[in-house]
């Protein structure tokens, strides 16, 4: 089944609550205009009631153009009636007079008072107004049947249900073009999106109108410019992952020719497998950064005795270095998360330390927070922010994933690191 698109399902959403909204208006219209010509008809008889009390006159004609009426007057043993013949002569004027007469007693009117109401009579609705000085003795009834109301609501129906057309018209023209101007809104966001990739995500696009859909632009043009710094990042770290293994690849090749054309000692095959340690390394570190990318939090956090884990780091790693590695770690500081993870993220950090301190490293341990110093260079302030930028060159021309696995890492564990320049040297910083 073929989908219809969201100007169309605007417009047969407003036909729908149209349709419905008609039938509605058109009862409460009829009823309400009925109860409007009712009134209209009472009004008019009532205007002449008194006047036939007063000055009943059988050969003057009693009533409005557009309105048949006919009366009955009753007074000082008198009877006065007009226009018998259009209500069916005399036997039905008789006839109607007696059944108002009926229902006027049944409702006990007093004295000096009006009383109007209808009744049906032979398929028709006949109108009526009694009044009178004494029932019995003057009185008069004006009556007319239900000619004038049927036209009056017919009247004033076409008249209302014409203006609702027009206004439908003008309310449909109104919706098509909304809902035509809305979703080419739309479908410019889509062709945008679509090319996006196309375009390099170098293009934008924003909505200037201030709802919805322009929030919905801006958030795309954020994610554009996000998504391209994420493409930007990636392109250079594939070119600085390809210039960080050739080198040992080269290194390796060229020893293994020359030790296979018999130029080279068995030192080659010592530097054949350091520079293989070397790539192994890299490999690992790449490995690491990318596990980052599916890390989640499908298991509880492990409680971490964080004294025991930098001892452990440290044990492996004082036979890679000659530099003194001072400890001042308290008892009992537990961190939080993934044993394994949080192992990379010191040995990094020493490995790091390692590269750039002269004589000391200094690892201090409190509760919520560790500390690695080493008495290094300071890191140029251009350098600073980017240190956790994977393969981020820095002033000596280094780069790699190792301080960008660190960053990801504590992020994950819902803790901070920062890097600040000491007075001597570099401290990295990590807290809850």
């Amino acid at each position: 089944m073929k989908k219809n698109n969201i100007s169309t399902q605007l417009l047969l959403l407003f036909f729908t609550i149209l349709l419905i909204g008609t039938c509605a208006f058109t009862i409460i219209t009829i009823v309400y205009v009925s109860y409007i010509a009712n009134n209209e008809v009472y009004s008019r008889l009532t205007t002449y009631s008194q006047l036939l009390l007063t000055n009943p006159n059988p050969d003057n004609s009693v009533g409005f153009p557009d309105m048949e009426i006919g009366y009955f007057v009753h007074k000082n043993t008198y009877n006065y009636t007009y226009n018998i013949d259009i209500f069916g002569g005399e036997d039905t004027i008789d006839s109607i007079i007696t059944s108002i007469n009926e229902k006027i007693i049944n409702n006990e009117i007093t004295n000096n008072q009006y009383y109007q109401g209808s009744i049906d009579y032979q398929s028709q609705r006949i109108y009526y107004v009694y009044s009178g000085k004494s029932k019995f003795n003057e009185y008069s009834i004006i009556f007319t049947d239900s000619t004038y109301t049927k036209g009056l609501i017919k009247k004033i129906v076409v008249q209302m249900m014409l203006i609702f057309l027009l206004l439908l018209l003008l309310a449909s023209f109104a919706i098509f073009v909304w809902s035509y101007r809305l979703t080419q809104r739309m479908k410019n966001i889509q062709d945008h999106i679509i090319n996006l990739p196309k375009n390099k995500y170098k293009k934008a696009y924003i909505d200037s109108n201030e709802d919805e859909i322009g929030e919905l632009s801006k958030s795309i043009e954020e994610m554009r410019i996000e998504i391209g710094t994420i493409e930007k990042t990636k392109q250079e770290m594939l070119q600085n992952i390809s210039h960080d293994f050739k080198t040992p690849i080269a290194v390796i090749k060229s020893y293994a020719e020359a030790f296979e054309d018999g130029m080279a000692d068995k030192e080659a095959l010592k530097i054949i497998i350091n520079q293989a340690e070397i790539l192994k390394k890299k490999v690992n570190r790449l490995l690491q950064y990318n596990s980052l990318e599916y890390l989640e939090h499908d298991k509880e956090f492990e409680q971490i005795d964080m004294k025991e884990l930098i001892l452990e780091v440290v044990q492996n790693f004082k036979y890679q270095t000659n530099l003194n590695v001072e400890l001042d770690l308290d008892d009992n500081i537990i961190f939080t998360g993934y044993r394994e993870n949080w192992h990379t993220v010191i040995e990094n950090i020493l490995d790091n330390a390692k590269r750039y301190a002269k004589n000391i490293i200094k690892i201090v341990l409190k509760p919520n927070r560790i500390r690695i110093y080493n008495d290094g260079e300071p890191i140029d302030s251009q350098f600073l922010n980017n240190v956790f930028k994977p393969y981020e060159k820095g002033s000596k021309g280094e780069f790699g994933l190792g301080m960008s696995i660190v960053k990801k890492t504590v992020d994950f564990f819902g803790y901070n690191l920062k890097v600040v320049n000491e007075e001597i040297g570099v401290s990295f910083i990590i807290t809850k």
